[in-house]
């Protein structure tokens, strides 16, 4: 479906059918049933008995989720918007149900609060967990983990593509105008935009493996850190993760793939297409790496002055901190909850902000960061100028009200959600700091939290079950853009 089909579609009628939908989730479905055979033949490698659970998920899987494809299917209907925004959050509920099933009937024996925490957590690439022993664990469980995050790294972008160009929350509607045929001819149709992502995506996946593998992790390692780097989702194979290795070229191989996976994915399409100096003149990516710059020179300058580190590991265990954390990857590596209050309040912003639009990230998103600074400047110029006109603009195109005004009330209802999943996590015995810290992580899709019980040197294994449910709730609402995942749940939608 083309960018025209879907915006007829949209401006058509809004009535809600279910049939398109239970189609498109039975289809999402199979493919994950497949998925499951992966680690499935990693089970038969080893001669694990696990073997067998991942082929009766598998086969369920596929026998549930192909019946109702083939039961809904029909060759000529189109989805309109109002679909989409439902199809979106019961695509990714129902498949974070299916993918909990494996944690549930292995080994793990999980309960269901835990499975659901442990698959939500994979597919939205927050990498919180509730699992210790990962280096006890059989490999097919270790690849099923990874697998979750390296699909939902997909997923995510394939979502800002579909919807937040009609939402106008992400700025997508601005990037679209280099795809269209009107201005860069590149690729037109979301179905190719999607297809080159995902060459694109798996390219990078390679190579992150390659490099690790050369970096000395052995060849499931690296599978299984790529996976999760591009992703940046921060699963690992080890509890101690990526500090497992004790490797200073693992760890800066980490933090490039990180970058690399926190930028916008369209404009590698524009930088293969031959204009790859696009990428680092894009307003949002120049924001995005000067903030890592200058969060990596803070944390560097704290630990050579209240630690004593030499300049070298400073500047190795800042940029980690700062590229694992602002690229919402959390990977484990440096303890931060042990460097005191000023770099746990770098990470907490990091945190909040997040990537780039486009990106796997979570967060806020770098594009919402760049359109509220343009807005304050503007606004302060008009206080000394009341009579001037002042442009509010983004890689020198005027910024559409809309646009302006749907990033202020995305950003008004992240924190707005924020404070009341902190509450809510508070009144459960958690502190006020571990409490913001969660809700967080959950909502900026982060994986650590912050201080001693759940940062970034421990699990979420023993947080009550009603932290874990809420949790899940903030990571599903925060992956989907808040928006999308809330838009279904009100009236109008359904009066619409």
């Amino acid at each position: 479906m083309n960018n025209s089909a879907l915006t007829a579609a949209g401006r058509g009628s809004t009535a809600v059918r279910l049939a398109p939908i239970l189609f498109f989730v039975g289809a999402v479905s199979c493919c994950f049933g497949l998925a499951m055979l992966a680690p499935m033949l990693v089970d038969i490698a080893d001669s694990h008995d696990d073997s067998i659970v991942f082929l009766t998920c598998a086969a369920g899987t596929l026998f549930v989720g192909a019946g109702v494809a083939i039961a809904t299917y029909n060759r000529s209907q189109q989805i309109n918007l109002n679909e989409t925004l439902l199809l979106l959050p019961a695509t990714w509920i129902t498949i974070s149900l299916v993918s909990a099933i494996p944690f549930m009937v292995s080994e793990l024996h999980l309960s269901l609060s835990d499975a659901i925490f442990e698959a939500v957590s994979g597919l939205t690439n927050t990498g919180s967990t509730v699992i210790v022993g990962l280096d006890r664990l059989p490999r097919g469980l270790l690849l099923w983990r990874s697998l979750l995050m390296w699909i939902g790294g997909f997923g995510v972008v394939t979502i800002a593509v579909l919807a937040l160009p009609f939402l106008r929350i992400g700025g997508l509607q601005l990037f679209s105008l280099d795809l269209s045929p009107n201005s860069a001819k590149f690729v037109p149709r979301i179905t190719e935009v999607v297809n080159q992502i995902g060459i694109i995506y798996i390219m990078l996946t390679v190579l992150c493996a390659t490099c690790y593998w050369i970096a000395g992790m052995s060849p499931f390692d690296a599978i299984c850190h790529a996976m999760t780097t591009l992703a940046t989702g921060g699963y690992s194979t080890h509890d101690a993760s990526i500090g497992y290795f004790h490797s200073a070229a693992i760890e800066w191989v980490s933090i490039v793939f990180m970058t690399l996976g926190a930028m916008p994915f369209g404009l590698y399409i524009i930088a293969v297409y031959g204009q790859p100096e696009r990428l680092f003149r894009d307003d949002q990516v120049r924001l995005f790496l000067g903030i890592i710059a200058t969060a990596t020179l803070l944390l560097l300058l704290w630990l050579m002055i209240k630690s004593g580190h030499g300049f070298w590991l400073a500047l190795r265990e800042a940029a980690f901190a700062t590229v694992s954390t602002m690229t919402t990857t959390g990977f484990s590596g440096p303890d931060y909850a042990q460097w005191g209050g000023f770099a746990e309040a770098v990470v907490l912003l990091l945190m909040l902000i997040g990537g780039c639009t486009g990106s796997t990230v979570g967060g806020i998103k770098v594009f919402r960061i760049f359109t509220m600074i343009k807005l304050l400047q503007a606004q302060l110029h008009r206080q000394i100028f009341p009579h001037g006109a002042f442009r509010v603009t983004f890689n020198g195109e005027n910024i559409p009200e809309a646009v302006r005004a749907g990033v202020a009330t995305y950003i008004f209802i992240y924190l707005l959600l924020l404070t009341a999943l902190t509450l809510a996590i508070s009144a459960y015995g958690l502190e006020f700091r571990e409490s913001l810290g969660a809700a967080a992580t959950a909502l900026s899709n982060v994986g650590p939290g912050l201080g001693p019980h759940i940062g970034p040197c421990c699990t979420f294994r023993e947080v009550p079950t009603g932290v874990k449910l809420l949790m899940s709730f903030g990571m599903l609402a925060g992956r989907l853009e808040i928006l999308v995942f809330l838009i279904p749940f009100s009236r109008a939608f359904w009066r619409s």
